[in-house]
Protein backbone atom coordinates (compact mmCIF):
# COMPACT_ATOMS: atom_id res chain seq x y z
CA UNK A 1 0.00 0.00 0.00
CA UNK A 2 1.25 2.73 -0.75
CA UNK A 3 0.99 7.35 0.19
CA UNK A 4 -1.20 9.75 -0.64
CA UNK A 5 -4.16 12.08 0.69
CA UNK A 6 -4.67 10.63 4.28
CA UNK A 7 -7.06 11.59 6.90
CA UNK A 8 -7.14 10.52 10.56
CA UNK A 9 -9.91 10.15 12.86
CA UNK A 10 -10.73 13.51 14.55
CA UNK A 11 -8.25 15.69 15.77
CA UNK A 12 -5.91 14.24 12.94
CA UNK A 13 -4.46 16.12 9.90
CA UNK A 14 -4.63 15.14 6.19
CA UNK A 15 -1.05 14.69 4.72
CA UNK A 16 -0.31 14.86 1.10
CA UNK A 17 3.10 13.07 0.22
CA UNK A 18 4.44 14.30 -2.81
CA UNK A 19 5.80 11.10 -4.66
CA UNK A 20 2.88 9.65 -6.87
CA UNK A 21 0.60 7.59 -4.43
CA UNK A 22 -0.33 3.83 -4.76
CA UNK A 23 -3.67 4.14 -2.95
CA UNK A 24 -5.03 7.25 -1.38
CA UNK A 25 -7.25 6.98 1.81
CA UNK A 26 -10.27 10.04 2.69
CA UNK A 27 -11.77 10.48 5.97
CA UNK A 28 -14.74 12.69 5.46
CA UNK A 29 -15.46 14.81 8.63
CA UNK A 30 -19.35 13.87 10.66
CA UNK A 31 -21.79 15.47 8.35
CA UNK A 32 -25.39 16.84 9.16
CA UNK A 33 -28.11 15.23 7.02
CA UNK A 34 -31.70 14.72 9.21
CA UNK A 35 -32.64 13.44 5.49
CA UNK A 36 -34.62 9.70 4.30
CA UNK A 37 -32.52 6.92 3.18
CA UNK A 38 -34.07 4.11 0.73
CA UNK A 39 -33.05 2.08 -2.30
CA UNK A 40 -35.17 1.38 -4.99
CA UNK A 41 -35.57 -2.57 -5.25
CA UNK A 42 -34.89 -2.63 -8.71
CA UNK A 43 -31.76 -0.86 -9.06
CA UNK A 44 -29.46 -3.92 -10.06
CA UNK A 45 -32.07 -4.83 -12.81
CA UNK A 46 -32.14 -0.90 -13.85
CA UNK A 47 -28.11 -0.72 -14.20
CA UNK A 48 -28.52 -3.95 -16.05
CA UNK A 49 -30.92 -2.60 -18.98
CA UNK A 50 -29.04 0.52 -19.01
CA UNK A 51 -25.88 -1.30 -19.79
CA UNK A 52 -27.87 -3.00 -22.43
CA UNK A 53 -29.37 0.45 -24.15
CA UNK A 54 -25.93 1.78 -23.64
CA UNK A 55 -24.40 -0.97 -25.55
CA UNK A 56 -26.92 -1.11 -28.46
CA UNK A 57 -25.38 2.38 -29.70
CA UNK A 58 -21.47 0.71 -29.33
CA UNK A 59 -20.72 2.61 -26.36
CA UNK A 60 -19.16 0.86 -23.13
CA UNK A 61 -18.74 -2.38 -24.60
CA UNK A 62 -15.65 -3.30 -23.02
CA UNK A 63 -12.46 -2.14 -21.16
CA UNK A 64 -12.25 0.65 -19.32
CA UNK A 65 -15.28 2.54 -20.40
CA UNK A 66 -17.36 -0.91 -19.74
CA UNK A 67 -15.37 -0.87 -15.93
CA UNK A 68 -16.21 2.92 -15.45
CA UNK A 69 -19.91 2.19 -16.24
CA UNK A 70 -20.39 -0.37 -14.15
CA UNK A 71 -18.73 1.09 -11.34
CA UNK A 72 -21.01 4.58 -11.57
CA UNK A 73 -23.99 2.12 -10.56
CA UNK A 74 -26.77 4.87 -11.87
CA UNK A 75 -29.35 2.82 -10.95
CA UNK A 76 -28.20 3.18 -7.52
CA UNK A 77 -28.15 6.80 -7.97
CA UNK A 78 -31.44 7.78 -9.20
CA UNK A 79 -32.88 4.56 -7.36
CA UNK A 80 -32.06 6.83 -4.35
CA UNK A 81 -33.62 9.60 -5.53
CA UNK A 82 -37.10 7.72 -6.49
CA UNK A 83 -37.01 4.63 -4.67
CA UNK A 84 -40.82 4.37 -4.88
CA UNK A 85 -40.94 5.43 -8.48
CA UNK A 86 -42.24 2.65 -11.15
CA UNK A 87 -39.09 0.73 -12.41
CA UNK A 88 -40.10 0.98 -16.09
CA UNK A 89 -40.74 4.82 -16.09
CA UNK A 90 -37.48 5.35 -13.79
CA UNK A 91 -35.33 3.63 -16.59
CA UNK A 92 -35.58 6.50 -18.81
CA UNK A 93 -33.24 8.24 -15.70
CA UNK A 94 -31.34 5.45 -15.06
CA UNK A 95 -29.75 5.27 -18.88
CA UNK A 96 -29.66 9.29 -19.24
CA UNK A 97 -27.08 8.84 -16.22
CA UNK A 98 -25.01 6.50 -18.24
CA UNK A 99 -25.00 8.45 -21.08
CA UNK A 100 -24.25 11.36 -19.14
CA UNK A 101 -21.36 10.09 -16.93
CA UNK A 102 -19.48 8.73 -20.25
CA UNK A 103 -20.40 12.04 -21.71
CA UNK A 104 -18.69 14.14 -18.68
CA UNK A 105 -15.90 11.66 -18.55
CA UNK A 106 -14.84 11.84 -22.15
CA UNK A 107 -16.01 15.13 -23.19
CA UNK A 108 -15.57 17.74 -20.04
CA UNK A 109 -13.21 17.05 -17.34
CA UNK A 110 -10.24 14.47 -17.34
CA UNK A 111 -7.52 14.21 -19.59
CA UNK A 112 -6.70 16.62 -22.30
CA UNK A 113 -10.04 16.81 -23.13
CA UNK A 114 -10.48 18.58 -20.10
CA UNK A 115 -8.43 22.12 -22.12
CA UNK A 116 -10.51 21.88 -25.71
CA UNK A 117 -13.20 23.87 -25.03
CA UNK A 118 -13.96 24.51 -28.88
CA UNK A 119 -14.28 21.19 -28.97
CA UNK A 120 -16.35 20.66 -26.38
CA UNK A 121 -18.61 23.73 -27.52
CA UNK A 122 -18.91 21.76 -30.86
CA UNK A 123 -20.24 18.64 -29.41
CA UNK A 124 -22.47 19.95 -26.68
CA UNK A 125 -24.39 22.36 -28.88
CA UNK A 126 -24.65 19.34 -31.36
CA UNK A 127 -25.97 17.76 -28.11
CA UNK A 128 -28.50 20.36 -27.03
CA UNK A 129 -29.83 20.72 -30.74
CA UNK A 130 -30.75 16.22 -30.43
CA UNK A 131 -32.22 16.82 -27.16
CA UNK A 132 -34.34 20.18 -28.75
CA UNK A 133 -35.12 19.43 -32.05
CA UNK A 134 -37.17 15.75 -32.29
CA UNK A 135 -35.53 13.67 -35.17
CA UNK A 136 -32.42 15.75 -35.73
CA UNK A 137 -30.29 13.81 -37.38
CA UNK A 138 -26.77 14.36 -39.07
CA UNK A 139 -25.91 16.22 -42.47
CA UNK A 140 -26.45 13.47 -45.32
CA UNK A 141 -23.47 10.93 -46.28
CA UNK A 142 -21.98 11.28 -42.55
CA UNK A 143 -21.92 8.80 -39.50
CA UNK A 144 -24.33 9.61 -36.69
CA UNK A 145 -22.10 9.76 -34.14
CA UNK A 146 -23.93 7.07 -30.83
CA UNK A 147 -23.88 9.59 -28.53
CA UNK A 148 -25.82 11.86 -30.37
CA UNK A 149 -28.16 8.68 -31.41
CA UNK A 150 -28.55 7.84 -27.78
CA UNK A 151 -29.25 10.89 -27.49
CA UNK A 152 -31.99 11.38 -29.79
CA UNK A 153 -33.48 8.04 -28.29
CA UNK A 154 -34.09 10.01 -24.60
CA UNK A 155 -35.03 12.91 -26.74
CA UNK A 156 -38.14 10.68 -28.61
CA UNK A 157 -38.66 8.90 -24.85
CA UNK A 158 -38.89 11.88 -22.93
CA UNK A 159 -41.63 13.51 -25.61
CA UNK A 160 -43.37 10.59 -25.26
CA UNK A 161 -43.49 10.26 -21.49
CA UNK A 162 -43.46 13.64 -20.66
CA UNK A 163 -45.46 16.85 -21.53
CA UNK A 164 -44.01 19.92 -23.33
CA UNK A 165 -43.56 21.81 -20.38
CA UNK A 166 -41.37 19.45 -18.84
CA UNK A 167 -39.27 19.05 -22.12
CA UNK A 168 -38.46 22.33 -22.30
CA UNK A 169 -37.28 22.18 -18.76
CA UNK A 170 -35.14 19.27 -19.92
CA UNK A 171 -33.64 21.06 -22.50
CA UNK A 172 -32.54 24.28 -20.45
CA UNK A 173 -31.80 21.96 -17.70
CA UNK A 174 -28.75 20.92 -20.31
CA UNK A 175 -28.00 24.48 -21.66
CA UNK A 176 -27.28 25.14 -18.07
CA UNK A 177 -25.04 22.32 -17.19
CA UNK A 178 -22.91 23.22 -20.57
CA UNK A 179 -22.63 26.73 -19.28
CA UNK A 180 -21.53 25.78 -16.53
CA UNK A 181 -18.98 23.45 -17.89
CA UNK A 182 -17.87 26.19 -20.78
CA UNK A 183 -17.14 28.37 -17.08
CA UNK A 184 -14.79 25.87 -15.91
CA UNK A 185 -12.86 25.43 -19.23
CA UNK A 186 -12.44 28.99 -18.58
CA UNK A 187 -10.44 28.32 -15.31
CA UNK A 188 -8.92 25.51 -16.93
CA UNK A 189 -7.54 27.60 -19.62
CA UNK A 190 -6.75 30.83 -17.68
CA UNK A 191 -4.67 28.19 -14.61
CA UNK A 192 -6.62 30.16 -12.13
CA UNK A 193 -8.86 28.44 -9.51
CA UNK A 194 -12.30 30.44 -8.93
CA UNK A 195 -13.16 32.34 -6.27
CA UNK A 196 -15.74 30.79 -3.52
CA UNK A 197 -18.16 33.07 -4.49
CA UNK A 198 -18.39 32.34 -8.04
CA UNK A 199 -17.74 29.20 -7.47
CA UNK A 200 -20.52 28.37 -5.38
CA UNK A 201 -22.93 29.70 -6.86
CA UNK A 202 -21.76 27.83 -10.10
CA UNK A 203 -21.55 24.38 -8.99
CA UNK A 204 -25.23 23.26 -8.96
CA UNK A 205 -24.87 24.14 -13.13
CA UNK A 206 -21.22 22.63 -13.45
CA UNK A 207 -23.01 19.38 -11.55
CA UNK A 208 -25.66 19.37 -14.06
CA UNK A 209 -27.97 19.92 -11.20
CA UNK A 210 -31.81 20.94 -13.23
CA UNK A 211 -30.63 18.66 -16.02
CA UNK A 212 -30.45 15.86 -13.75
CA UNK A 213 -33.64 15.98 -11.81
CA UNK A 214 -35.58 16.96 -14.96
CA UNK A 215 -35.80 13.66 -15.65
CA UNK A 216 -37.67 13.20 -12.29
CA UNK A 217 -40.58 14.98 -12.57
CA UNK A 218 -40.55 13.16 -16.03
CA UNK A 219 -40.73 9.79 -14.37
CA UNK A 220 -43.11 11.34 -11.84
CA UNK A 221 -45.69 11.65 -14.63
CA UNK A 222 -46.94 14.92 -13.68
CA UNK A 223 -45.98 18.22 -14.28
CA UNK A 224 -45.47 20.94 -11.91
CA UNK A 225 -47.15 24.01 -11.96
CA UNK A 226 -44.85 27.10 -13.22
CA UNK A 227 -46.29 29.32 -10.86
CA UNK A 228 -44.83 26.92 -7.93
CA UNK A 229 -41.71 26.35 -9.61
CA UNK A 230 -40.78 29.45 -10.25
CA UNK A 231 -41.60 31.04 -7.25
CA UNK A 232 -38.36 32.20 -4.93
CA UNK A 233 -39.20 29.72 -2.47
CA UNK A 234 -38.68 26.44 -4.82
CA UNK A 235 -35.86 27.83 -6.83
CA UNK A 236 -33.97 28.92 -3.62
CA UNK A 237 -34.58 25.05 -2.31
CA UNK A 238 -33.37 23.58 -5.92
CA UNK A 239 -30.55 25.55 -5.40
CA UNK A 240 -29.48 24.31 -1.68
CA UNK A 241 -30.30 20.53 -2.99
CA UNK A 242 -28.59 20.51 -5.84
CA UNK A 243 -25.73 22.92 -4.33
CA UNK A 244 -25.46 20.73 -1.30
CA UNK A 245 -25.07 17.43 -3.18
CA UNK A 246 -22.50 18.80 -5.83
CA UNK A 247 -20.51 19.88 -2.26
CA UNK A 248 -20.84 16.50 -1.26
CA UNK A 249 -19.33 15.03 -4.71
CA UNK A 250 -16.11 17.35 -4.24
CA UNK A 251 -15.64 15.74 -0.84
CA UNK A 252 -15.71 11.83 -1.95
CA UNK A 253 -13.95 12.56 -5.28
CA UNK A 254 -11.55 14.78 -3.93
CA UNK A 255 -9.67 11.37 -3.77
CA UNK A 256 -10.21 10.13 -7.04
CA UNK A 257 -8.92 13.69 -8.58
CA UNK A 258 -5.79 13.61 -6.07
CA UNK A 259 -5.07 10.68 -7.28
CA UNK A 260 -5.83 11.45 -11.40
CA UNK A 261 -3.59 14.50 -11.25
CA UNK A 262 -1.05 12.72 -9.81
CA UNK A 263 -0.76 10.93 -12.86
CA UNK A 264 -1.69 13.37 -15.25
CA UNK A 265 0.71 15.81 -17.59
CA UNK A 266 -2.40 18.25 -18.33
CA UNK A 267 -2.26 20.37 -14.51
CA UNK A 268 -2.26 24.01 -14.63
CA UNK A 269 -2.49 24.91 -11.33
CA UNK A 270 -6.34 25.66 -11.40
CA UNK A 271 -8.35 23.54 -8.84
CA UNK A 272 -12.26 23.25 -9.14
CA UNK A 273 -12.90 21.31 -5.60
CA UNK A 274 -14.65 23.13 -2.89
CA UNK A 275 -11.97 21.92 -1.07
CA UNK A 276 -8.98 23.27 -2.85
CA UNK A 277 -10.69 27.19 -3.21
CA UNK A 278 -11.43 27.06 0.56
CA UNK A 279 -7.47 26.06 0.78
CA UNK A 280 -6.20 28.52 -1.68
CA UNK A 281 -8.76 31.29 -0.97
CA UNK A 282 -8.68 31.19 3.02
CA UNK A 283 -5.19 29.84 3.12
CA UNK A 284 -5.99 26.80 5.11
CA UNK A 285 -4.59 23.82 6.12
CA UNK A 286 -6.08 20.31 3.74
CA UNK A 287 -7.54 19.55 6.99
CA UNK A 288 -9.20 22.37 8.04
CA UNK A 289 -10.55 23.19 4.95
CA UNK A 290 -11.80 19.59 4.75
CA UNK A 291 -13.45 20.23 8.15
CA UNK A 292 -14.98 23.74 6.89
CA UNK A 293 -16.13 22.54 3.56
CA UNK A 294 -18.37 20.12 5.86
CA UNK A 295 -19.60 22.64 8.07
CA UNK A 296 -20.84 24.35 5.04
CA UNK A 297 -22.51 21.29 3.37
CA UNK A 298 -24.07 21.19 7.25
CA UNK A 299 -25.48 24.59 7.48
CA UNK A 300 -26.70 23.97 3.31
CA UNK A 301 -28.49 20.90 4.61
CA UNK A 302 -30.56 22.40 7.99
CA UNK A 303 -31.53 25.84 5.55
CA UNK A 304 -33.29 23.38 2.97
CA UNK A 305 -34.85 21.23 5.80
CA UNK A 306 -35.70 24.35 7.57
CA UNK A 307 -37.39 26.06 4.09
CA UNK A 308 -38.87 22.25 3.23
CA UNK A 309 -40.78 22.24 5.81
CA UNK A 310 -42.22 25.85 5.31
CA UNK A 311 -42.97 25.04 1.28
CA UNK A 312 -44.14 21.86 1.89
CA UNK A 313 -48.04 22.17 3.45
CA UNK A 314 -49.10 24.25 0.94
CA UNK A 315 -47.36 22.70 -1.93
CA UNK A 316 -48.94 20.81 -4.82
CA UNK A 317 -48.95 16.92 -5.39
CA UNK A 318 -46.37 17.07 -7.72
CA UNK A 319 -44.12 19.60 -6.37
CA UNK A 320 -44.46 17.83 -2.52
CA UNK A 321 -43.33 14.64 -4.71
CA UNK A 322 -40.43 17.14 -6.05
CA UNK A 323 -39.44 18.00 -2.53
CA UNK A 324 -39.75 14.37 -1.64
CA UNK A 325 -36.83 13.61 -4.00
CA UNK A 326 -34.69 16.69 -3.07
CA UNK A 327 -34.41 15.63 0.08
CA UNK A 328 -33.54 11.74 -1.21
CA UNK A 329 -31.10 13.35 -3.03
CA UNK A 330 -28.92 14.78 -0.50
CA UNK A 331 -28.66 11.87 1.65
CA UNK A 332 -28.79 9.26 -1.32
CA UNK A 333 -26.27 11.18 -3.27
CA UNK A 334 -23.90 10.94 -0.26
CA UNK A 335 -24.38 6.96 0.58
CA UNK A 336 -23.75 6.26 -3.25
CA UNK A 337 -20.87 8.78 -3.89
CA UNK A 338 -19.08 6.88 -0.75
CA UNK A 339 -18.49 3.97 -2.31
CA UNK A 340 -19.18 4.33 -6.43
CA UNK A 341 -16.88 2.76 -8.31
CA UNK A 342 -16.47 6.00 -10.21
CA UNK A 343 -14.64 7.32 -6.91
CA UNK A 344 -13.04 4.67 -5.75
CA UNK A 345 -11.56 2.98 -8.57
CA UNK A 346 -10.46 6.40 -10.28
CA UNK A 347 -9.50 5.24 -14.01
CA UNK A 348 -11.77 2.35 -14.60
CA UNK A 349 -8.13 0.01 -14.12
CA UNK A 350 -7.52 0.47 -10.22
CA UNK A 351 -10.55 -0.57 -8.47
CA UNK A 352 -9.97 0.35 -4.62
CA UNK A 353 -6.97 2.75 -5.31
CA UNK A 354 -9.19 5.53 -3.26
CA UNK A 355 -11.06 4.72 -0.53
CA UNK A 356 -13.80 7.50 1.23
CA UNK A 357 -15.19 7.45 4.33
CA UNK A 358 -17.62 9.34 5.87
CA UNK A 359 -20.00 9.41 9.29
CA UNK A 360 -22.99 10.96 10.56
CA UNK A 361 -24.21 13.28 13.39
CA UNK A 362 -27.39 14.90 14.68
CA UNK A 363 -25.08 17.72 15.57
CA UNK A 364 -27.46 20.58 13.68
CA UNK A 365 -25.09 23.53 12.51
CA UNK A 366 -25.18 27.46 13.49
CA UNK A 367 -29.08 28.29 10.98
CA UNK A 368 -27.39 31.15 9.26
CA UNK A 369 -25.97 32.23 5.91
CA UNK A 370 -22.50 31.18 5.37
CA UNK A 371 -21.01 34.28 4.63
CA UNK A 372 -20.97 33.91 0.80
CA UNK A 373 -22.71 37.03 -0.78
CA UNK A 374 -24.19 35.05 -4.09
CA UNK A 375 -26.12 32.67 -2.10
CA UNK A 376 -26.88 34.40 0.72
CA UNK A 377 -30.72 35.07 -0.49
CA UNK A 378 -31.44 31.56 0.19
CA UNK A 379 -31.86 32.59 3.45
CA UNK A 380 -31.84 36.85 3.44
CA UNK A 381 -35.00 37.25 0.63
CA UNK A 382 -37.67 34.63 1.37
Amino acid sequence: MGGGVRAPAAGGTLEVEERVPDDIRVEIPPRYCPLPSAVHPDAEGLNARAAAWVNGYGLCRDGVQRARMTGNDCGGFYGRIMPGAPAGRLQIAVDWCVLMFAFDDLHCDEGPASMRAGDFADFATRLLRVLAAPGTRGAPGTTVDPFLAAAGDLAGRCRAQGTPVQVRRMVEGHRGWFRGVLWEFGCRLRGRTPRLDDYAHLRQHTAAGSATFSWAEVVDGEEIPEREMASPAVRALRELAFTTAAFDDDLFSYGKERWLAARSQHGNGCRLNLVDVLIEERSLSLAEAMEEAVALNNRLTARFVRLRDQVSPGASEPLRRHLEHLSALIRGNLEWGLHAGRYTNPDGCHPGAVVTTGSFTETAPPAGPPGIPSVSWWWDRL
